[in-house]
């Protein structure tokens, strides 16, 4: 069993209303966030920080629900977000039918986060959405899953990009993430004029062109070495002892769900 302390922080960014939820994990510290701006309220946590959650938006203005993707950690408390404010939700047209069904969570995932979230109805985003105020392009941004998508407020000039960012030198990854895809999107948004970019894992981050750029070059970077490995007839197992020779204990707490090889076997299929 994964021993986990939970606390939560609530701050403002101008217009914007964060809820910070810290999580510590042995060895994995890790902070998961939700934002409310224009009375839209982007994820919502996981079923394990409910109470800290709903302390937060108990006495704020919630016209509508807007999700980056489909993971625990980001759709948890939606169902009663739903109930309590009689509000909509809206998700990637590919999950719209898994927001209806029971999740399925590994048990790590769960002693983290809680228990499967409980489903509830979504709605299919469009290429844009309109709040009171703002309109909001929604972004596809693959990679970390593949109903991923990032948020831009054009009112205020702030792009929400859900997991796409979180560090700029990932050390590990999930084993259905597609790295390149990843490299993808992150030059699609690079495209944006933006300069806030606000990370569901790192909060509120200016400079956020640049950021992007030092993730990209890391990646290309990364993938050169790789590619340079491989071609001197390293398999995948000694090209991430090489790259990656610290362990991680997300890595052996998870079964390796988590782990460096997903990136580094990416590369090597698609070179």
């Amino acid at each position: 069993m994964i021993e986990v302390e939970k606390n939560r922080i609530s701050s403002t960014h101008g217009p914007l209303e964060i809820v910070e939820h810290i999580v510590k994990i042995p060895g994995a510290p890790m902070n998961v966030y939700s934002f409310l701006l224009d009375g839209v309220l982007i994820d919502t946590a996981s079923p394990g920080l409910r109470t800290q959650f709903f302390e937060f938006i108990e006495h704020k203005t919630v016209d509508h629900v807007l999700h980056t993707h489909f993971h625990e950690d980001h759709i948890s408390n939606t169902a009663e977000v739903i109930q309590k404010f009689g509000i909509e939700a809206y998700i990637h047209p590919i999950s719209v039918t898994k927001t209806t069904t029971k999740m399925r969570l590994p048990r790590y995932r769960q002693n983290v986060w809680g228990p499967p979230p409980t489903p509830f109805t979504s709605h299919a985003y469009s290429s844009t959405f309109a709040s009171k105020n703002s309109v909001w392009d929604i972004i596809p941004t693959p990679g970390h899953t593949e109903d991923h998508v990032a948020l831009y407020n054009r009112q205020h000039g702030y792009l929400f990009t859900g997991d796409l960012f979180v560090t700029p030198k990932p050390k590990i990854v999930l084993v259905d993430e597609n790295i390149l895809a990843t490299m993808a999107s992150l030059e699609k948004v690079q495209k944006l004029d933006f300069d806030t970019m606000i990370c569901h894992h790192a909060g509120v981050l200016e400079n956020g062109q640049a950021l992007i750029d030092m993730k990209l070059n890391y990646l290309k970077e990364l993938q050169y070495r790789v590619q340079k490995f491989m071609n001197e007839g390293l398999d995948v197992f000694e090209i991430t002892k090489t790259i990656f020779p610290k362990q991680y204990p997300i890595v052996e707490h998870s079964n390796s769900e988590w782990s460096a090889m997903h990136m580094i076997r990416v590369f090597m299929n698609n070179g």
